[in-house]
């Protein structure tokens, strides 16, 4: 079901997006954009992105939680098809998370657990086919 898609994303869920910013940027290196949050997602704050190797992007929410609840791996689905996808997970007794919703950059989201009830994602861009 997921044979043909790549590591998109790993999500981070952080305390202060600002910390992590300067941790990132300043120790790590990497070269962080700073986008503005929409309101009613993520609480409208600004969430940071980072490209890494090979198209993985590194994102990072300010969220409250605890340790163990990211980072979350999103698989991209390139060729879109997210609603049927999500449908034949389900169908296979996997449990949903989060059903299909908007991301912040416009595109869809949908989370899904494993049996120890990790927390994969995966994603489809903007305009890509339901």
């Amino acid at each position: 079901m997921l044979t043909k898609t790549g590591i998109g994303a790993i999500v981070f869920y952080v305390a202060d997006i600002d910390r992590t910013e300067v941790f990132y940027r300043d120790s790590l290196e990497l070269d962080l954009t700073r986008m503005p949050g929409e309101e009613g997602e993520a609480g409208g704050a600004d969430w940071l992105m980072a490209e890494a190797a090979n198209g993985v992007s590194l994102i990072f929410f300010q969220q409250d939680g605890k340790r163990g609840d990211s980072p979350v791996v999103v698989f991209h689905l390139e060729e879109g098809g997210i609603d049927g996808v999500v449908e034949g997970l389900a169908s296979k007794g996997v449990t949903i998370v989060t059903p299909v919703s908007h991301a912040p950059d416009g595109g869809l989201t949908a989370d899904f657990a494993d049996p120890d009830g990790h927390t994969l994602s995966m994603y489809q861009s903007p305009g890509a086919p339901r």
